[in-house]
């Protein structure tokens, strides 16, 4: 048995839901309303005590992080095979599940909640999710802090606008190799990727543009055709 505990169908949340679809897979869904502080309660942190969506739970077993989530489902159900098996590019689907998780997918949470989520909470609602970070890690706990606070500082706000303008001209230029990331084929690197890069319609407008990222939009184009991601 199948179970995804997840949010809504955006960056790390929709990973392994677009996975699940393609592969064709059976599963039940678990919705973890973030904004509700949910990913907090008791019986979520038994399953991660980091307090993070998403989580897989494969008869009984739990992986928690998208990328790792997809990487087991491909060992666990290798039929519809997504992740490429001559070693040149199975490389490049690792490489890139790495680099959205560590330059990418950060900086994008980073500016939506700071420009759109986060002042859209009224006051008792940041009260009472301070209310229920007692229980994480001592470095989340300081993240959400930090996030319920709006604390973020110029440079901080800086930094992500530039890191993300860097992933995309490397977007740009690996699109001019081949028609897919992790080469002629679609594959779990595409996957790792879209809903990222679709959320740099909202966070930064300015740089998904067809003269900044012609190549881009060509395959974000052709990725949202696909059913599983429709």
């Amino acid at each position: 048995m199948l179970e995804l505990y997840h949010w809504e169908p955006n960056v790390d949340s929709g990973e392994p839901l677009i996975y699940l679809k393609e592969k064709q897979l059976p599963f039940e869904s678990r919705y973890v309303d973030v904004l509700q502080m949910q990913q907090h309660r008791q019986e979520f942190l038994r399953l991660n005590p980091s307090g993070r969506v998403p989580v897989l739970v494969h008869d009984g077993r739990t992986i928690t992080e998208a990328g790792l989530a997809m990487l087991y489902l491909e060992d666990a159900f290798p039929q519809r095979p997504l992740v490429p098996k001559p070693l040149a590019e199975r490389y490049e689907a690792h490489f890139w599940i790495k680099y959205v998780e560590e330059r990418m997918a950060p900086y994008v949470t980073l500016l939506g909640w700071h420009g759109i989520t986060r002042p859209t909470l009224q006051p008792g609602t940041i009260e009472g999710a301070r209310r229920t970070l007692e229980g994480l890690p001592h470095e989340r706990r300081q993240l959400w802090e930090k996030a319920l606070d709006d604390a973020y500082s110029e440079e901080e706000i800086a930094l992500a606008r530039e890191s993300l303008a860097a992933a995309a001209r490397k977007l740009e230029r690996a699109l001019e190799r081949a028609p897919w990331l992790a080469g002629e084929s679609y594959s779990v690197a595409d996957i790792a990727l879209v809903l990222t890069v679709r959320a740099l319609r909202v966070v930064t407008p300015d740089l998904l543009s067809a003269e900044r990222m012609p190549r881009t939009l060509e395959w974000l184009g052709r990725l949202e055709e696909r059913p599983a991601i429709r």
